[in-house]
């Protein structure tokens, strides 16, 4: 195994490998991992025929790997064993934090919901629980308007606005990185943003990418009054119509959060889990600054 730094690595062969890999997720794209992660590196094995991208951070000298905001998980291209995907690890820093969809020795299952969207529209809407079908009946009767919207600025500006996604603390940096990936992604044409209005006032609004026939919830959000009304309910019963009967998968990039999985249940959707790792392996006393 070979580990190649960020500024050493051939782009434009990096990108046409994650092209051309059908199991790769947009999360390997290099303007994905520059936008997202403040550095990263590649593990290699038989020289470009299988890697593994790995956002990483340095403190007091010391290399480790984190989990970006809006980077669900890691995944690996090629073919690796577990053995392997263990030690690619290992190399990678004496200090773990990640989250990866091969399965991992010793991980934790970390929920991520999934639902094929290949059925027809009325077959989708059977797996509906009572409270989806409840809001959607609201939002309909609210005469709320869905739309695409491929404007990064606007979507980036609803949600720096909004109370409730503003609890979570995002930092200023996260929302330049947010609106950059979006404008990325549109410009790659594998972007989608889409919103929901009422009487021309923007109550919802959602970001997904489309890409290896997986089309991924990057991040959304509602108003109080979309709240109210059931517009991210309205916005995702939508999109189900609009790829109905489509060889995709809706990766709602899933959460541990009872409430947020709750809501991608509504919808029928079915957890397919990705693991969790946390190692640390770093030398006293620095261990004891990751600890925990």
């Amino acid at each position: 195994m070979k580990v190649v730094r960020r500024q050493d690595i051939d782009v434009q062969r990096w990108d046409s490998m994650v092209w051309h890999s059908e199991s790769a997720l947009f999360y390997n794209l290099s303007w994905c991992l520059d936008t997202l992660c403040e550095d990263w590196l590649v593990i290699f094995k038989d020289d470009y025929q299988a890697a593994i991208a790995l956002p990483i951070k340095s403190k007091l000298g010391i290399r480790y790997t984190y989990n970006p905001f809006l980077f669900h998980r890691i995944s690996a291209i090629g073919n690796w064993s577990r053995e392997e995907l263990d030690e690619a690890l290992w190399i990678s820093s004496k200090y773990v934090d990640l989250r990866i969809r091969e399965k991992i020795e010793g991980a934790n299952d970390w929920s991520n919901y999934e639902l094929e969207l290949n059925s027809n529209y009325l077959e989708i809407i059977q797996g509906y629980n009572s409270n989806a079908k409840r809001n959607i009946k609201k939002a309909t009767a609210q005469n709320l308007y869905f739309k695409s919207m491929n404007n990064a600025a606007l979507i980036s500006f609803f949600f720096k606005e909004n109370v409730s996604f503003n609890k979570l603390g995002i930092k200023e940096k996260e929302y330049e990185n947010f609106e950059k990936l979006m404008l990325e992604a549109f410009d790659c044409e594998i972007g989608h943003g889409f919103i929901v209005e009422k009487k021309e006032e923007l109550v919802a609004a959602a970001f997904f990418i489309e890409f290896n026939n997986r089309l991924t919830f990057v991040k959304g959000t509602s108003s109080a009054i979309g709240r109210e009304f059931g517009a991210m309910h309205f916005l995702f019963d939508r999109i189900f119509n609009e790829y109905a009967g489509q060889s995709i998968t809706l990766d709602f990039s899933g959460s541990n959060a009872p409430s947020v999985a709750q809501f991608y249940k509504s919808f029928g959707a079915s957890d397919r889990p990705i693991c969790y790792v946390k190692r640390n392996h770093m030398p006293f006393p620095l261990n004891q600054i990751k600890k925990g």
